[in-house]
């Protein structure tokens, strides 16, 4: 029997980096795996990927910063599976500026995505999870686990907006955990440096603001991490697997860093 045999899991940005590898994780431990991405073709792959490996998968086109369509997608969920035990809000976005040059047009960008979006993708995931009977007596509900950023525990001139945008997703974390205690967890999870599609943006932005050769952002950031490599996917994928399983059945409201030891608080 595997850790999460028996429970549906709708993970959004799931089409590639960080969410896909909870995705494919996910369905490793024994769930069902709904799989949410702006890019509909990139989400069909990867629950292909899923079904190819023996797990059972289907896919949704969602733009989290519309409420509406995340509703819409825990309703196909539910709809093409009966129920939802675990929801992982990945889906995020991201613009290198310094700070005298962001324009609400760039702010209201990233918060529609990574505060916004996240905030009524967890409310809607509470409505339906409260609806339902716990997988066993004695358990939650239902599990929410929103990924934040260690960028969301202090100022980041270059990305000020971005890491707003983490830090509202903390709080709104906490919120949740305490609205919805002891029925459903409500768990973060704050990525380092992590070797993905978003860092190459961030790197290539930054550089050009600069005047830098690219890839020299990248590479002074990994100068700070004590691991001494840069982060993986598949390096958040277990501490995804631990919030949506029963072993966490305890942990509510933490926001936990997973990033080789740069911040260490």
């Amino acid at each position: 029997m595997s850790l999460l045999d028996g429970r549906i899991a709708l993970v959004t940005g799931a089409g590639r980096g960080i969410g896909l590898a909870m995705a494919l994780r996910l369905a490793r431990d024994g769930a069902t795996v709904v799989v949410s991405d702006i890019d509909e073709a990139a989400a069909a792959a990867a629950a292909k990927m899923i079904q190819t490996g023996g797990g059972t998968a289907a896919s949704i086109r969602c733009d989290v910063s519309d409420p509406a369509q995340t509703t819409a997608s825990i309703a196909f969920a539910v709809q093409q599976f009966g129920r939802l035990d675990v929801m992982i809000n990945n889906a995020g976005v991201v613009r290198v500026q310094p700070f005298l040059e962001v324009q609400p047009s760039d702010w209201d960008f990233i918060h529609a995505v990574n505060s916004r979006g996240l905030f009524f993708a967890v409310q809607a995931a509470a409505k339906q999870m409260l609806t339902q009977e716990p997988l066993a007596p004695g358990r939650p509900r239902g599990k929410i686990v929103n990924v934040a950023s260690i960028a969301g525990r202090s100022g980041r001139p270059m990305f000020a907006a971005y890491a707003a945008s983490k830090a509202a997703a903390i709080s709104i974390t906490q919120s949740a955990a305490l609205a919805f205690a002891p029925e459903l967890t409500v768990n973060a999870i704050c990525p380092g440096i992590v070797e993905t599609e978003m860092w190459r943006t961030i790197d290539k932005q930054w550089t050009e603001h600069d005047g830098r050769p690219v890839g020299s952002a990248w590479k002074d950031r990994l100068q700070v991490i004590p691991m001494l490599r840069p982060e993986r996917p598949e390096d958040l994928a277990g501490i995804a697997s631990f919030f949506s399983g029963p072993d966490s059945d305890y942990v509510t409201g933490q926001s936990y860093h997973v990033d080789g030891g740069v911040l260490m608080a």
